[in-house]
């Protein structure tokens, strides 16, 4: 039990070190995150490897962006449901994966490239589908799933 504490507390202490405070963030970061992301809520911001990473909520979507020193944004992660998924990749994932949930979505944006993870579940299993912004799909796992009869 003591153990669990000593770990409970060093993870705790270490996300916390890797905390950077608003106060910390450079005001070029600072005016292009809020130029950017004006509605942004519950905003935290990290630092990695001279990369500030700004975590929040947007429109029920939260959302990881990630800028260099001079403010230029490199690449935000958004996490969300099929709601916001492009229609285009709703529907080629409905005719491929017809009676499947579409469960969750990570969207990844870059200056090179769009990409979407995609967690799809049936009664059994659950699929992680990649696709591009063309819809072009590729099952990169299938598992069977742990939670059903829970």
């Amino acid at each position: 039990m003591k153990k669990l504490f000593f770990f409970a507390a060093l993870a705790i202490s270490i996300s916390a070190s890797a905390m950077t405070h608003p106060s910390e963030v450079s005001e070029k970061v600072l005016k292009a995150f809020k130029q950017t992301f004006a509605l942004a809520t519950e905003v935290t911001w990290h630092e990695y490897d001279n990369v500030f990473q700004a975590n929040f909520k947007q429109d029920e979507v939260q959302i990881r962006a990630q800028y260099n020193e001079d403010g230029q944004l490199l690449k935000t992660i958004r996490y969300y449901g099929e709601s916001q998924l492009m229609p285009n990749i709703v529907a080629r994932l409905k005719k491929k994966y017809a009676g499947k949930e579409i469960f969750g979505v990570t969207e990844t944006s870059s200056e090179q490239e769009v990409s979407y993870v995609i967690n799809i579940k049936d009664n059994d299993n659950w699929y992680v589908v990649k696709s591009d912004i063309f819809g072009n799909l590729e099952q990169t796992d299938k598992f069977k799933r742990a939670d059903k009869g829970l």
